[in-house]
């Protein structure tokens, strides 16, 4: 007779306010985490430069891990060996592309996210699951039923939907237990902060809080022999610059998403 796997309950987590939120709520009502593993995008691995929002992963390491390894939690980071430069200086090694740089990744269907966020979460999945039965626990609210249809409820579980938390509802829990991400305070969009699916107005702010960064993203645009110039769907970097310009005139930020 094969004996059983035992059973072990992951909690995945961007450390944003539903995640987080998940995790708050399995812990009130006593709900198994085993462990809680975390994908770190990463920008540039050599340089050690998240691919994250500046002030979402500062607060990350420095607050929400430690505060959370307190409650008894086991924290993992998992990263992949890829990062955002390895992506954008692969070269295309057939089709009409053959020999050019990949460039940016495309808005709507991001490369990175499969690469650099999904791809090792599911190896590190992978590796428990030769082991054990695993339950994920997945940060969706109880009133995302779009995102909730999704889940199996069986293996992949929200438990912000058993508990019927609402995103608002989320948002107060984690502030109450001092574990709301900046991005929260400062109207930052969570997610990479190269991201083209980001509004505007949003990179344009962006650009004056890092403009270190922003100037990685402007360097890597005048690299020649790219698969495509566009930035954002079909609007090259030099493009959303000046897109940019405009829409950091505030009377003029809701013209552009």
């Amino acid at each position: 007779m094969t004996q059983a796997k035992p059973t072990i309950h992951i909690a995945s987590c961007s450390f944003g306010k539903d995640s987080i939120a998940t995790i708050l709520a399995g812990l009130e009502h006593g709900d198994p985490i085993d462990r809680v593993v975390f994908a770190e995008v990463m920008f540039d691995n050599a340089r050690g430069i998240s691919g994250e929002i500046p002030e979402h992963i500062e607060w990350i390491y420095n607050t929400a891990i430690p505060k959370m390894r307190e409650m008894g939690l086991t924290i993992d980071v998992v990263r992949s060996d890829m990062d955002y430069i390895d992506y954008f200086i692969q070269r295309r090694k057939s089709g009409k592309y053959a020999g050019k740089f990949g460039g940016f990744p495309l808005g709507g269907m991001c490369k990175i996210n499969s690469a650099c966020k999904v791809a090792p979460i599911h190896k590190y999945l992978k590796d428990y699951r030769a082991t054990h039965d695993v339950i994920q626990y997945i940060g969706i609210a109880a009133d995302e039923p779009k995102r909730l249809a999704r889940l199996d409820g069986t293996t992949k579980i929200s438990l912000l939907a058993k508990y019927n938390i609402t995103e608002s509802m989320a948002h107060d829990m984690c502030r109450d237990a001092g574990l709301l991400s900046p991005i929260y305070d400062t109207g930052t969009r969570g997610g990479c902060w190269f991201c083209p699916n980001q509004r505007i107005r949003t990179m344009a702010k962006f650009r004056t809080s890092h403009p270190e960064l922003w100037d990685e993203l402007r360097a890597f645009s005048r690299i020649p022999n790219l698969c495509s110039q566009n930035f954002k769907y079909d609007k090259t970097f030099a493009e959303i610059e000046r897109m940019m310009d405009v829409a950091s005139q505030p009377t003029l930020f809701d013209n552009y998403e």
